[in-house]
């Protein structure tokens, strides 16, 4: 290896890309490397280097102007961003080879495979770095290969699917893309394209475990050169080593941080119930209302991140109603809430970012899953590794009160939850021995800088 080597590391500009790809920079930054992480943003600046890692950030921008509204039209851009890093990717990868010390590959995530191009055009290799498990990518790989047929609607879908190496699996449990055609026809289509030229990928990254999808992992590593290379959890919190100083490292939102901490403090192990969605979920005033009456029934403690534009769809006077029982904030530190003693539970969308830090991290999870890869996470949290519950909603989705009560009186209270908690606790062991130094994490990375450098 050679230190001090460049990689060029190129999330898509969304947080579940974002914060899984900036943390394998710090991976790479601590085997020698000088990462460079290209940032699409609405307004960029000029590169700066992070004063721990010594990662360079190296901002551009996403193609919009001030005032144009960048969610209005997804086709639109894919296409402004697409055209925005291929104007300055060529300029930055010259200046990178004229510094003495060229970039030799380029990670890029896979939602944008068409970079592979690129980095190849420029002499580069090409590493794919996929975001989400292959639990998920798999069945997408099915689709782009025909042989699982993606139905016009809901209502012509099949009672059941069946993968190789799968437990099977009903119209709820698949990636929402896939259950209609007609309802996400854009979303289908970069979902399944990021598998379109796979073969020709030179390594292929992926944020998960050996253990944690072993049968999979046999049938992936027959088809590409994959290198499991997470959970991407920083070590500190997997140890449930909280960091000494009480602002947490969060400058900016030091209150925040110290609010949410300072009343898990005053908690017992185990009797928070932590309530967080994700950035992309957002609930309808009807089922925000069924989940504060539910959240309340429980008679638990609960910290519940509800974001400043939703707080109008809470019950009147509910903070009032529900006095000490309840913190709701606007924001949460998820990492630190989850290395807390006090909580017990997390309820969760099942994000694969939010699903991987609940079993790096030993909670029990309980899975409220909305769409994309949601409800195929929420499935082999609960029937494959055990380590938590998902609601029954109904026929439309809606998720009633007395479900609430139920599943957190299943994992914090009930008989099975001893189980749970058993199992979150295997969970949390293998997945920091994944990324211990000899781990089959740790030994992926090694391997991919030996092969790049």
């Amino acid at each position: 290896m050679r230190q001090g080597s460049h990689v060029i590391v190129l999330p898509f500009p969304g947080q579940g890309h974002l914060t899984p790809m900036s943390q394998f920079c710090k991976r790479l930054a601590s085997k020698g490397l000088k990462p460079t992480f290209v940032l699409v943003s609405d307004k960029p600046s000029p590169p700066y280097k992070t004063e721990i890692d010594s990662i360079t950030v190296f901002p551009i921008p996403n193609g919009f102007k001030d005032g144009e509204d960048p969610l209005q039209d997804l086709d639109d851009y894919m296409e402004r961003v697409e055209r925005s890093i291929k104007n300055c990717l060529p300029e930055l990868i010259q200046d990178m080879k004229l510094s003495g010390n060229p970039p030799r590959v380029l990670v890029y995530d896979s939602t944008m495979p068409w970079l592979l191009d690129v980095a190849h055009g420029h002499g580069l290799s090409g590493a794919v770095f996929f975001t989400q498990p292959w639990l998920v990518s798999a069945i997408y790989y099915h689709v782009l290969k025909g042989s699982y047929s993606v139905p016009y609607t809901k209502y012509a879908h099949s009672t059941l699917a069946s993968f190789p190496s799968f437990p099977m699996l009903n119209a709820k449990d698949l990636p929402s893309f896939l259950c209609e055609s007609a309802s996400y026809p854009n979303m289908l289509r970069i979902v399944i394209d990021q598998l379109s030229n796979i073969d020709r990928v030179d390594v292929v990254l992926c944020n998960t475990f050996d253990k944690l999808e072993e049968k999979l992992l046999t049938w992936v590593q027959s088809l590409w050169p994959v290198m499991n290379i997470g959970p991407t959890v920083p070590s500190m919190y997997l140890d449930k080593r909280l960091p000494e100083d009480k602002n947490y490292g969060f400058s900016l939102f030091n209150a925040k941080v110290a609010e949410c901490i300072e009343w898990l403090n005053s908690k017992q192990p185990n009797s928070v119930v932590y309530v967080s969605f994700g950035s992309l979920v957002i609930l309808k005033e009807d089922q925000m209302l069924e989940l504060a009456a539910g959240l309340k029934q429980t008679g638990c403690f609960f910290l519940w991140v509800v974001r400043e534009t939703e707080t109008d769809k809470l019950p009147k006077n509910y903070t009032d109603e529900i006095g000490e029982k309840g913190l709701i904030v606007s924001w949460s530190p998820q990492l630190e809430v989850l290395a807390h003693e006090s909580v017990g539970c997390f309820l969760t969308h099942c994000g694969w970012n939010s699903t991987l830090e609940g079993l790096s991290l030993g909670v029990p999870m309980i899975g409220m899953p909305h769409w994309t890869d949601q409800p195929t996470n929420a499935k082999f949290m609960e029937d494959v590794w055990k380590v938590g519950v998902r609601v029954k909603a109904e026929d439309d989705g809606f998720v009633r009160r007395e479900e609430i009560v139920r599943c957190v009186g299943e994992v914090m209270e009930g008989e099975s939850g001893k189980e749970i908690r058993k199992n979150s606790e295997k969970w949390k062991v293998l997945a920091r021995e994944a990324v211990s130094e000899g781990g089959s994490s740790d030994k992926s990375i090694d391997e991919f800088v030996s092969m790049i450098f």
